[in-house]
């Protein structure tokens, strides 16, 4: 959905963005129904919220406003972190986390005003990963934390800075001089892909860091893989909108 989403926003032509568009109702369309779960409703949400924006449709409004309601109802660790149903303290998986966060921050954004902003970056805070620990959990994090950003005001200064301090830090004890992480290919680009959304937004320096976030998706892009792994074929669609971007910057 992610993929389709940004693809739209660089496409030149009416007929790829009603491609893209397509493909994102497709997606809306199989992942939910009357009976979906808090487990599809951030995707659904932040692919609703673009549809909305882009076409106005009512009904994507209303998707969008039924997933939110389940995210904020959705059950929370005592350390106010969204966790699963029951009495699982385990907090959500990072594929959740990726579609969820996001999405809350544009809608609070664009609908609520920017009251909850305080929630997200106390929760992204607290996930955050220790210095020089390196699971495939922190590719996700990056991910995330870029992503909310960008759908984030800059005029809020205390909370996004903090979000930027915490990104950074990462980014450098990650690539700190003599790092030999073995990467997956899917880690791999999605460290690319986070270190290229923030050298378009700024947050990195393009002149430093684009050729490492360059490298890091190049084997993706190039390569080959099973385009029924739809986490790969997303992580493809991002990495190469945000190369073709950096490009025209």
């Amino acid at each position: 959905m992610e993929g389709s989403r940004i693809l739209y926003g660089i496409s030149e032509s009416g007929s790829q963005k009603e491609q893209a568009a397509e493909l994102l109702k497709k997606a809306v369309g199989a992942k939910w129904s009357a009976g979906s779960t808090i487990m599809d409703s951030p995707a659904v949400g932040r692919a609703c919220s673009f549809l909305y924006e882009q076409m106005g449709e009512a009904h994507s409004k209303e998707t969008m406003e039924a997933c939110m309601e389940q995210l904020r109802n959705c059950p929370r660790t005592k350390e106010g972190i969204f966790r699963g149903e029951g009495m699982d303290e385990s907090p959500m998986p990072w594929t959740w986390r990726f579609d969820a966060y996001p999405f809350y921050m544009e809608y609070e954004t664009k609908y609520h005003n920017k009251a909850d902003y305080a929630d997200i970056v106390k929760q992204l805070l607290r996930l955050a990963p220790e210095d020089g620990e390196w699971t495939s959990d922190t590719a996700w994090y990056l991910m995330t934390v870029i992503m909310v950003m960008d759908r984030m005001s800059r005029e809020i200064f205390e909370h996004y800075k903090s979000l930027e301090e915490v990104f950074k830090a990462t980014i450098r004890n990650i690539l700190s001089p003599g790092w030999k992480w073995d990467f997956e290919q899917k880690e791999s680009a999605m460290m690319g892909c986070s270190i290229l959304k923030a050298c378009n937004m700024g947050v990195l320096n393009s002149e430093k860091y684009a050729e490492i976030g360059l490298s890091m998706t190049d084997g993706l892009i190039n390569g080959s893989f099973d385009l029924k792994d739809s986490e790969l074929a997303g992580l493809a669609m991002m990495a190469y909108a945000w190369r073709l971007t950096l490009n025209n910057l």
